[in-house]
């Protein structure tokens, strides 16, 4: 008798559906993790630029009254203004800055960020996403 040494065509097309399916069952997971991941790139840029906005009150003793181009001047606040990745949402990642004199002027449903820079404003200095859709669990961006 001669033996015969290698796989069958069955054998490989099991091992290649097996294969498929794995892919098919992890996919959504890995795009769920990558979206996870861009909201908490999404937080994390607001909590920075929420402590700059505090430093720089700290040595002016005012808000930026600007459209906090003041804060990445020279580098001295910070280097640049993080983008705002909202996941699940039909905005497009951006960092602009939408300023207004209130909260409700402010907050434009444009994607990037908000923020209020009349300093007659009872919100003044308010620093927030520009989004009034929900995140990926189901609450608002801009809990303080």
């Amino acid at each position: 008798m001669k033996s015969s040494e290698g796989f069958t065509l069955i054998e490989l097309m099991t091992v290649v559906a097996i294969i498929a399916i794995l892919a098919v069952i992890a996919m959504p997971r890995f795009a769920g993790l990558l979206n996870k991941s861009k909201e908490g790139s999404t937080r994390e840029g607001l909590g920075a630029i929420r402590s700059t906005l505090h430093i720089y009150y700290g040595d002016n003793m005012i808000y930026p009254y600007d459209d906090l181009s003041s804060l990445t001047q020279n580098g001295r606040y910070i280097s640049q203004i993080p983008y705002a990745k909202l996941p699940g949402t039909p905005h497009m990642d951006n960092r602009n800055i939408s300023v207004g004199a209130s909260t409700g002027t402010a907050l434009t449903d444009s994607g990037g960020w908000a923020y209020v820079n009349d300093p007659d404003s009872t919100a003044y200095g308010t620093f927030m996403v520009n989004c009034t859709h929900l995140d990926l669990n189901g609450n608002t961006w801009n809990v303080q």
